[in-house]
C-alpha cells in the first residue's frame, strides 16, 4: 500500500475533533438578545439601550417633551427615573392623553419601562 495514502492517526485524529468541535457550536450559539426587563402592574417593557443615557439625562429628556406637547400642563406630572424606570404621576386631561405620553416616554433613549401612575381629569 502507498504510504502517502495511508491515513496518520496523529494528523487526523486532531482535525476531526477540530471539526466536530465547531459543527456542534455553529447552531447553539447564544442568544444576542437583551433579557427582558422586569414587570409589574403598570410598567411597560422594553429592552435596554446598551448606551443607556443617565437616569437624570432620562428625566430631562421626558420633562423635555412633555413641555413641548401641547395641551399638557408639565407643572402636574412629576416624572421620575430609576435604573431606566420612568415613573410618571400626575393627572392629564384624558385617557388618550395618559397613553399618548406613556408611548412618548417609551421612546427616549435609554428608558427601559414606564411606570404609569397618570390619572384621567373627572371634571
Amino acid at each position: 500500500m502507498n504510504d502517502r495514502l495511508r491515513a496518520k492517526p496523529h494528523i487526523i485524529a486532531p482535525a476531526v475533533a477540530a471539526a466536530l468541535l465547531f459543527a456542534g457550536t455553529a447552531n447553539h450559539a447564544a442568544p444576542t438578545d437583551a433579557p427582558p426587563a422586569p414587570s409589574s402592574t403598570g410598567r411597560t417593557a422594553a429592552p435596554r439601550d446598551t448606551e443607556a443615557s443617565s437616569d437624570r439625562a432620562i428625566t430631562n429628556e421626558v420633562r423635555s417633551r412633555l413641555s413641548a406637547t401641547r395641551g399638557v400642563d408639565p407643572a402636574k406630572i412629576r416624572v421620575s427615573t430609576t435604573d431606566g424606570v420612568v415613573r410618571l404621576e400626575g393627572t392629564v386631561r384624558d385617557d388618550a392623553q395618559r397613553a399618548s405620553l406613556v408611548e412618548m416616554t417609551r421612546e427616549v433613549r435609554g428608558v427601559t419601562a414606564v411606570s404609569d401612575e397618570l390619572k384621567a381629569r373627572t371634571d
